[in-house]
């Protein structure tokens, strides 16, 4: 349960950080056998886009590194044209701003055998496309499990060890042909409290800014009007190819982790995408990245160069990547009410605050309820597998 507007997994900011310290490394000279001095640069463009065979679930992130206040990060590019383009038919479809995302029209998907291209205009005129990208067939899910484990995985940042599940998959790999795969999730968590309004009430549909100063809590707690679920996604980049594989059945293969971060119920949608091998290549250096256990002062992976540039200017370097890829799916329902260990996020009811309903000191009408929002990371629609 949660009481943030908007959720979402710092996984893309990390990605694109790791990204741009490593590449500003391999930009700046060649690689040489000795610890890397990583110069984080302002003002690179971090394009990351997924177009898939579910319906409205594509997505582009747009994202540029700053720094504010001697913090390195991302500030994510708001006013964008952004659209996606069939190469075969000349159909464009045109994707939404959204809080941090730029999102597809809900009934948009990609199938196999389409070939498809980014293009984005940001608001300075600089305009980038991504080389064509080719759907491949979906090899499907034939079982998933999902186990809870007490010791899921040490978090330095708490200094200790957090509990979560391991998601595993089985399937059987086409024969005769490079398969590669990529691992993506949602979860759905059912939310109670749709808003919290800090320092400001709930008054046509925003919070509005409101003296509460007087109060212990300085905050009020909004009940989510209709049923609503919470959506998080991945924290790490799960691949796999068929090298050691091909032809052959592939069984309890792990693909991810879901730390606890409630005890609510949840439906996991687990989503297993054909990659081509260019993607493959990729992600692969991506999770290199990432997962390097041994932190910056490892000697630097091979250049992460994906197939986005810069219309008018071919010497600029573009991160990231944009993929069209076909999926199979499977969702599984987990239930938590029996789990002792305390969640990563918890919410007491002594935290609860709403406002009052009878000879209420605040500006009228009294309120309890809000919207559940449609977004990338919340949905009123009840997701598939919910009991």
């Amino acid at each position: 349960m949660s009481l943030n507007k908007f959720g979402r997994s710092d996984i893309l900011w990390l990605k694109a950080v790791l990204i741009i310290m490593a590449m500003t490394s391999l930009i700046n000279g060649c690689i040489e056998p000795v610890t890397p001095e990583y110069d984080y640069e302002d003002g690179l463009v971090f394009i990351e886009g997924f177009a898939n065979t579910i319906p409205g679930a594509s997505f582009i992130s747009i994202n540029e590194s700053v720094t504010e206040f001697g913090i390195r990060g991302l500030s994510f590019i708001t006013g964008a044209t952004v659209s996606v383009v069939n190469m075969d038919t000349g159909a464009m479809v045109d994707f939404e701003e959204s809080e941090d995302t730029y999102l597809s029209p809900s009934d948009f998907m990609v199938a196999p055998g389409d070939r498809w291209k980014l293009s984005v205009t940001l608001p300075d005129g600089r305009t980038y496309e991504s080389e064509p990208e080719v759907v491949l067939n979906p090899v499907p899910i034939k079982e998933v499990e999902i186990n809870y484990i007490k010791e899921l995985e040490y978090r330095e940042s708490l200094d200790k060890f957090i509990s979560g599940h391991k998601i595993a998959v089985s399937f059987d790999d086409p024969a005769g042909a490079e398969n590669n795969y990529y691992w993506s999730y949602r979860t759905f968590e059912n939310l109670d409290y749709c808003i919290r309004c800090q320092n400001a009430i709930f008054r046509n549909g925003a919070c509005t800014p409101y003296d509460l100063s007087n109060r212990e809590l300085r905050y009020f707690d909004y009940i989510c009007e209709t049923d609503c679920w919470k959506i998080r996604y991945p924290e790490e980049v799960n691949i796999f190819d068929d090298t050691f594989s091909n032809g052959k059945v592939v069984s309890k293969l792990e693909v991810g982790t879901l730390p606890l971060y409630s005890k609510e119920n949840m439906v996991v949608e687990i989503q297993q995408f054909a990659l081509t091998p260019a993607a493959y290549q990729y992600y692969k250096i991506l999770k290199d990245i990432t997962d390097n256990a041994s932190g910056f002062n490892a000697p630097p992976p091979a250049a992460l160069i994906g197939n986005l540039f810069n219309v008018n200017d071919p010497d600029e370097f573009v991160l990231g990547r944009f993929t069209a890829a076909a999926s199979s799916l499977a969702n599984v329902f987990v239930e938590r009410a029996n789990i002792e260990e305390a969640p990563l996020e918890s919410l007491q009811p002594s935290t609860i605050s709403t406002e009052p309903t009878l000879a209420s000191p605040y500006p009228p009408p009294p309120t309890q309820l809000a919207p559940c929002e449609e977004s990338r990371y919340r949905t009123a629609i009840e997701p598939v597998g919910w009991q």
